[in-house]
């Protein structure tokens, strides 16, 4: 059986499109995604040892804990935590940014901002720079991590 199973993996990179196609609707039950032939190799090659060697307990309950976080509430995904802490209602958040001062008025539900107000710490901080930003790391509330030696 150990031959055979890798007998099969080793084939993989060989294999048409078609061939891999055919193998993952046969392996999968399903349309295979589209994409490129490398990744249907990788995850085939996984999934033949799968079903031939099983899963390991503990990954299968990683696996299982990761898709309970995930999807806690019906629908939609759990968003992570804040890797910063918000500012209370009141605070005045300032940046200098390319010669001029910015500052922004954190609200009880919201950023006030030259006289409009802003759900989004981040949208503020694009228009300032008109790129994309992370709100919290343009305003210095993000602590940056340190480096391990």
């Amino acid at each position: 059986m150990e031959k055979t199973v890798l007998a099969r993996v080793a084939a993989l990179p060989r294999m048409s499109l078609p061939e891999l196609k055919k193998l993952w609707r046969d392996v999968y039950g399903e349309d295979p995604p589209r994409t490129k032939s490398t990744f249907l190799v990788r995850r085939l090659a996984y999934r033949i040892q799968e079903l031939c060697y099983g899963v390991d307990p503990e990954i299968d309950a990683r696996i299982a804990a990761k898709a309970r976080e995930l999807f806690a509430s019906p629908g939609r995904p759990r968003t992570r935590k804040a890797s910063y802490v918000e500012p209370i209602a009141g605070t005045r958040l300032a940046r200098e940014y390319k010669g001029i001062e910015y500052q922004v008025t954190v609200l009880a539900d919201g950023y006030e901002y030259q006289g409009a107000k802003y759900k989004s710490l981040s949208k503020i901080a694009e228009l300032i720079t008109g790129a994309a930003w992370s709100g919290p790391a343009f305003f210095g509330l993000k602590q940056r991590k340190e480096c391990k030696r």
